[in-house]
């Protein structure tokens, strides 16, 4: 039976600034031409606050303040990038940063910050920092900061643990089974964040790849990942999308381009000048996989990855399983400015090759952030009374509205709120971390005993309410007690294994590859009769 997943805390990977959204390149560009009046109403105030406001303002922050109001007015989409965001949006799209290169995760502000895991060749991982070390101190004699963790945000955390290229940073750590405190003083330097982040074989025959992002080096990783499975004899392919926030339109287009066929239409654009659309069509010179498909989708998936599995649905190029995706159709093109600023100014939406505009309706920003959608059924997703009709390549219907419905509907299933309690609470890394690799290899071989102890462990002080939850839970307990084991014998890839491997998507996934099958089969029917009719030579002749 599979199991259910416990939604994971999301850990952020130290200096990774995921932007849910693909931005396009673009020249800075003259002022829209705003009235004059309003114009000199803004200086003459500004001018006010600095002469006479008591006390005395910080004139950047006041600018910086209104320049942010103003996007408020806008998209939700449409940003003022200050120095600091733009730097680390940039790095996010390389794939790198300069960092300790550890996965990190912190419950809430005045919780513990954990190391969920130690990135493979890494500064981190050389010294010997673990998962489970507990950051109590950060030090940088450099940028001046001495620092108690306690207290801190992780965002603010990831700040002070970050920094330019072959400076040290110095912190301390309490490690679980050590009664003193461990210092690492650790030479920050450039730290590679996959794209792919798990590749492997559910089963005989089929594989499976993760794309997280969308950075430059997204479609080589996948072209690695799809020879290594191709060296087992893989002949059908599980490409999971979810969580995954977008990035590189190129990469978009790249990773598309591996599926269909050359010149096939993966997107267009339009914005609002008369003749604005612009098609992005699938490249010739990349590599192809004939393989049948089967993308995962839920609503973290957005932007690029909304674009490449709207081509594969819109094209019959595979079978999309999942929940509708996140609904972001708008097109950044980012303007830098004076400061090592920028604009990420929205200029056009994004449609998939039948027409769907891949845009969710937004009211305001807090309502397009905040919303709760509707799940989707057990079989097919929740659509829109008023939602748009659209037909694929081979004639099936699908749905606009925003965002990408799949074509299998897997709801996301969460584990029992006291999995939830547990793990906020970091009580299943705190029962796993101070093991031995003995007592790692005694639990992996007897599950019993290893849930039975932990019950014992998680139930001191609990009353009989709180006993019964836990004896309820025993299967989800044991699953990420199972993650637990993996993250410390192969880190956060083997870890996520355990978690996909026991998922219901991956299962319905799993059963779609048929469909996926047949769809390909009908599909490749369709292009050999538009081939030949595009060949057949005109009837009329020249009189």
């Amino acid at each position: 039976m599979r199991k259910k997943q416990q939604l994971p805390w999301l850990p952020l990977l130290i200096a990774c600034f995921a932007f849910p959204a693909v931005f396009m390149a673009a020249r800075a560009a003259g002022p829209t031409s705003p009235t004059i009046d309003t114009m000199a109403t803004y200086t003459e105030i500004l001018s006010l606050i600095e002469d006479l406001h008591v006390p005395v303002p910080d004139s950047k922050k006041v600018i910086y303040s209104g320049i942010h109001g103003m996007m408020q007015t806008l998209d939700p989409h449409t940003n003022f990038l200050d120095d600091a965001t733009y730097r680390e949006m940039r790095e996010e799209q390389r794939g790198s940063f300069f960092g300790l290169g550890i996965v990190i995760s912190k419950r809430g502000r005045y919780q513990p910050l954990r190391v969920v895991s130690p990135i493979a060749n890494t500064p981190a991982d050389r010294l010997g920092i673990r998962a489970g070390d507990i950051i109590t101190h950060i030090s940088d004699a450099r940028a001046d900061v001495d620092i108690d963790t306690f207290g801190l945000t992780i965002q603010e955390s990831v700040k002070y643990l970050r920094g330019p290229r072959n400076t040290p940073v110095e912190i301390t750590v309490d490690r679980p089974g050590r009664t003193t405190p461990l210092v690492f003083t650790v030479m920050r330097d450039a730290v590679r964040t996959p794209a792919v982040t798990l590749a492997f074989n559910p089963e005989p025959g089929t594989g499976y790849i993760r794309l997280a992002n969308f950075t430059e080096t997204t479609s080589t990783e996948l072209d690695e990942a799809l020879n290594k499975l191709k060296a087992t004899g893989t002949e059908r392919l599980i490409l999971d999308l979810r969580q995954n926030p977008g990035g590189l339109l190129e990469q978009a287009q790249g990773v598309a381009s591996r599926f269909l066929t050359p010149n096939e239409l993966i997107v267009y654009t339009e914005g609002r000048l008369a003749g604005s659309r612009q098609d992005l069509n699938a490249l010739r010179d990349v590599p192809h996989i004939e393989w049948p498909v089967v993308v995962l989708i839920d609503r973290g998936s957005a932007s690029a990855s909304e674009i490449v599995a709207g081509a594969i649905q819109d094209h019959d190029r595979g079978i999309v399983v999942g929940e509708t995706s996140f609904g972001k159709g708008l097109v950044q093109s980012v303007y830098p400015l004076s400061e090592n600023t920028a604009l990420a100014l929205t200029t056009q939406k994004y449609y998939t090759p039948a027409g769907r505009s891949i845009q969710r309706p937004y009211q305001s920003q807090e309502d397009y952030y905040l919303e709760v959608r509707r799940r989707d059924s057990d079989s097919k997703p929740n659509v829109p009374a008023d939602a748009p009709e659209f037909t694929t390549m081979t004639g099936r219907s699908v749905y606009g509205g925003g965002g990408i419905m799949p074509d299998i509907s897997v709801p996301l299933e969460l584990a029992p709120s006291i999995v939830a309690e547990l793990n906020r609470d970091s009580a299943f890394a705190q029962f796993i971390t101070p093991l031995d690799e003995a007592g790692h290899a005694a639990y992996e071989k007897d599950h019993e005993a290893l849930v039975e102890d932990f019950l014992d462990f998680a139930g001191k002080g609990r009353n009989e309410e709180g006993i019964k939850a836990l004896e309820a839970a025993r299967e989800d307990i044991l699953l990420q007690l199972r993650g637990e084991l993996a993250l410390a014998r192969g880190g956060m890839t083997e870890r996520d294994r355990v978690f996909v491997e026991a998922s219901e998507v991956l299962a319905k996934a799993i059963e779609a590859l048929p469909k996926a099958q047949e769809l390909l089969v009908v599909r490749k029917a369709a292009l050999e009769a538009r081939s030949k009719k595009e060949e057949r030579p005109s009837s009329r002749r020249p009189g």
